[in-house]
């Protein structure tokens, strides 16, 4: 029997001095959680690295950790570390050893769990972990946080000499742990707490824990509370070995032993690495990825995951562009042939991503009429500046823009047909006239004024009374005072004599030949400034008139850039009116201001008429008589 004391003692060491050096021969390892494409092209990831001693390799440059998409090697963007809570499951195996007392009376548990209350009160609130607390009889706090935890232990009070210790709190601290985990991240941890076990196959039974363990990444710590004559037994040695092969520790207790602190077990499993990386897929689908860290113990490689992406080229489209431009001189130079306006036109775009991943963009090109015109290469990238000034005759053009975004992809957008009217400026003497107006007349008074002055000096200028003046007129207009001439009568003895011209007595006056036609309405040409323009105005005679460039098609031929070959048209109503109908001119037919709509418009005596830029007034011969007001005077009621 002794033999057989001293074989198993034996035994137990060489296992307790083995297992970490096989341990110590475990590879490092690198575990990549989900791949979160949802800010595509940037993926980002959260990654945990531990060394062959199962310890958080902290500390890691970006330059150490590459990422496998696809089989094609990128680097990453980023690589930070950062605090994550636990998730923890504190499992009592009871036994008599635990309820062992000291002088003041407190058991061994009582003491255990006092210990592990000072560690959850001290946790931290931003870092709230994930606690539960089991025994054989199963679960007794199920995921809660540190302040129900310390409630709930203080009020576990186990029969602890009844209870018999066995595998069951930890098969059940392993279900737990593994049911959930709350936090992207998080690891997982149990707390074992045990007394010796005189189970022959402790070895074997226990084995499946350990495989379910190391498959689920939970670390199991294990306190061993009981005799101290009992810490180097087989029973020891196996719970030793079950914190070895799970990366875990173990500490045994026998009531004189001081506590570690449970914090130093687990902040080596409160860190994990986020990672971010610039995806180079470019077509939708599902994509492999991994991470390739570089320890100074060599390189390891990650589980691979998995994240599908809808892709599809940027969609640019102009937005509420003027699909008409019209250039002409500038209003206050409207005879300047050298300049119109405006120069440039500003085109503001919309850039939109069909698969819901907005992506910094490369490009933004405007094409018009198939040729690039304006492009940008940085920020704005949604406004273009159009250069108009090539454009010197009407026509329309048609404009489209593309948009090119960092993967490479790029759309085109629909043609968007554009028209550009160019008016311009009149020309010819009456434009040269017109432009000079107002230094030809100062010029003009200043000529008639410098004459004047000569004259007066010179003597000569003789100036009539205003009364002088009319009765000149009167005299003028007067039938009675005008002189004829009347033939010499001859003599055929007498030499010939000078008759004295004479007065005709008669109140007639002979009649000058009458036109054949007599228009009732006409057009009279005036300057933009209301003035009449000193050209003859137009009869209205015939019953249809057309106006334009087209001496063919046209009986009235307008002179002006801004009159198109067939312009408007005039015809005389049944009912004696004129209506004035445009042709689907260029520059338009104008009433007072106002465009002549597609059924005409009737002129009336007075009426401002433009053909682009000619303008003229309508005028009846005879003007309609303006009716009087009536006043009608209303009896006061008394």
């Amino acid at each position: 029997m002794r033999r057989l004391f001293l074989f198993i003692f034996a035994t137990s060491l060489i296992l307790a001095h083995a297992l970490p050096v096989r341990a110590q021969e475990n590879l490092a390892t690198a575990t990549l959680h989900t791949a979160d494409a949802s800010a595509f092209p940037t993926v980002s990831a959260l990654l945990d690295v531990f060394d062959s001693q199962k310890i958080f390799a902290s500390g890691l440059n970006p330059e150490a950790v590459t990422v496998i998409e696809n089989n094609q090697p990128l680097p990453i963007d980023s690589l930070n570390e950062i605090a994550v809570p636990l998730q923890l499951v504190v499992a009592v195996n009871q036994g008599a050893p635990l309820d062992a007392r000291n002088a003041s009376g407190l058991s061994r548990f009582q003491r255990v769990a006092q210990v592990i209350v000072q560690w959850a009160q001290s946790r931290p609130a931003n870092l709230p972990d994930d606690l539960s607390l089991v025994s054989q009889a199963g679960p007794v706090i199920n995921h809660a946080n540190a302040a129900d935890f310390v409630v709930g232990l203080n009020g576990f009070q186990p029969d602890l000499r009844a209870a018999t210790a066995n595998l069951q709190s930890l098969a059940t601290a392993i279900e737990t742990v593994s049911a959930q985990t709350p936090q992207l991240g998080m690891k997982r941890a149990i707390l074992f707490i045990t007394p010796q076990m005189s189970d022959p196959n402790l070895a074997a039974s226990i084995e499946p824990y350990i495989q379910s363990a190391v498959q689920n990444n939970i670390r199991i710590f294990v306190w061993y509370v009981d005799a101290n004559t009992t810490f180097t037994n087989t029973s020891a040695a196996v719970f030793n070995n079950l914190a070895i092969q799970t990366g875990g520790a173990m500490f045994q207790y026998s009531g004189e032993e001081r506590f570690p602190d449970p914090e130093a077990y687990f902040s080596g499993l409160r860190r994990v690495y986020t990672l971010t990386y610039t995806s180079r897929a470019i077509v939708a689908g599902e994509y492999p990825v991994s991470v390739q860290v570089n320890l100074p113990s060599g390189g390891v490689i990650s589980n691979e995951q998995k994240f599908s992406v809808d892709i599809q080229p940027p969609n640019a489209f102009p937005v509420s562009p003027a699909l008409q431009i019209t250039r002409q001189a500038p209003a206050e130079d409207p005879f300047n042939t050298e300049i119109l306006l405006p120069v440039t036109q500003e085109i503001e775009i919309i850039v939109e991503f069909p698969d819901g991943h907005p992506r910094p963009l490369t490009r933004t090109t405007l094409y018009v009429d198939g040729i690039a015109v304006d492009e940008n290469t940085a920020e704005p990238f949604n406004l273009f500046t159009w250069d108009l000034t090539p454009y010197t005759t009407s026509g329309q053009h048609q404009i489209m823009v593309e948009a090119v975004d960092v993967l490479g992809l790029k759309k085109t957008s629909m043609a968007l047909p554009v028209t550009v009217t160019v008016i311009k400026p009149p020309s010819g003497p009456a434009a040269l006239l017109a432009k000079y107006r107002t230094p030809i007349t100062f010029g003009a008074i200043i000529l008639a004024g410098l004459v004047l002055f000569f004259i007066l000096l010179s003597g000569r200028l003789r100036i009539p009374t205003l009364r002088a003046a009319q009765e000149a007129r009167r005299a003028e207009a007067d039938p009675l005072t005008q002189s004829i001439q009347v033939a010499e009568e001859s003599a055929p003895t007498a030499p010939a004599v000078k008759i004295k011209k004479r007065r005709i007595l008669s109140g007639k006056k002979e009649a000058g030949p009458k036109s054949s036609v007599e228009a009732a309405a006409s057009f009279i040409r005036i300057h933009p400034d209301g003035q009449a323009a000193a050209v003859a105005p137009i009869p209205l005679a015939e019953k249809e008139i057309v106006f334009g460039t087209d001496p063919v098609q046209c009986a009235q031929i307008l002179d002006d850039p801004s009159i198109s070959s067939v312009h408007a048209r005039l015809r005389l109503t049944d009912d004696g009116g004129y209506l004035l109908q445009d042709n689907n001119s260029i520059a338009g037919t104008w009433v007072n201001y106002e465009p002549v709509q597609r059924d005409g418009y009737r002129l009336a005596h007075g009426d401002m008429v433009n053909f682009g830029q000619l303008m003229y007034r309508f005028m009846l011969k005879a003007s309609p008589a303006v009716p009087h007001p009536k006043i009608t005077v209303q009896p006061v009621e008394e």
